[in-house]
């Protein structure tokens, strides 16, 4: 929920540094850009707590996402040290 509160958060004062270059009368692309970076600024600056627990939301999200790769990663480590277990022949021993 903190993710969706943070962006939610972020577009609402994007919008609202657009709308206010918009009533000056900045009414072409350079606005819509200017009101990106203000709004970034003021949001990284008015948000942090958020912009925290949103943070650690979606690292809780990877971290569950990635469980399945971690585990399958292991599984073909495990098989592949049982396979290179050297030979004879391989580690230069005669017999």
């Amino acid at each position: 929920m903190s993710v969706l509160a943070y962006w939610g958060a972020r577009t609402g004062i994007f919008l609202a540094v657009l709308g206010v270059l918009w009533a000056v009368g900045w009414r072409d692309v350079i606005a819509f850009f200017a009101a990106f970076i203000v709004a970034w600024l003021v949001s990284y600056l008015a948000l942090p707590g958020l912009r925290v627990r949103a943070a650690e939301q979606m690292d809780g999200w990877i971290s569950r996402s990635e469980k399945g790769i971690r585990e399958a990663a292991a599984e073909e480590d495990a098989e592949i040290g049982a396979d290179a277990e050297p030979t004879d022949h391989e580690a230069g021993t005669a017999r």
